[in-house]
């Protein structure tokens, strides 16, 4: 993780300096101790500011990320809902095609069943006449 890998950064740099300030000759005089410490807290102190400068260039970086990822995600958004939109719009076109359809089968149907309807009686009607004539050649 960024954290970790920082934080060990920090950690190794700060070991560093402090074993290299623990291995200059240590001066013996308060003057030279209190100069060491000063050279000390000064190394420490641009090692502070170092920090602080990557700790804001990692912000920047952060920021840019999470913008560009904040764009592509707003430009997914709308990309997806022009796609439902369209998909939505061809299912209804889709429905209103079959509901036509669906009422011209209908329609046929309904006069399938007429026509079958005439068609029957017509036949009960040529059966009858066939009968009379069977009857009327059978008397003769």
């Amino acid at each position: 993780c960024l954290f970790c890998l920082f934080s060990h950064r920090v950690l190794a740099r700060a070991l560093f300096t402090l074993a290299a300030a623990m291995t200059m000759a240590m001066p013996t005089g308060l003057k030279g101790k209190l100069a060491s410490l000063e050279d000390f807290i000064s190394m420490q102190n641009e090692e502070l500011a170092a920090q602080r400068q990557e700790i804001e260039s990692l912000r920047g970086d952060k920021s840019n990320i999470e913008q560009h990822y904040q764009g592509q995600l707003q430009e997914m958004k709308k990309t997806m809902v022009a796609d439902v939109q369209r998909m939505q719009e061809e299912v209804k076109k889709h429905f209103q095609q079959q509901k036509a359809e669906n009422s011209r089968l209908q329609q046929q149907i309904t006069t399938l069943k007429g026509e079958k309807t005439a068609l029957q009686q017509q036949i009960l009607g040529l059966q009858r006449r066939i009968q009379e004539i069977e009857e009327h050649i059978g008397c003769d």
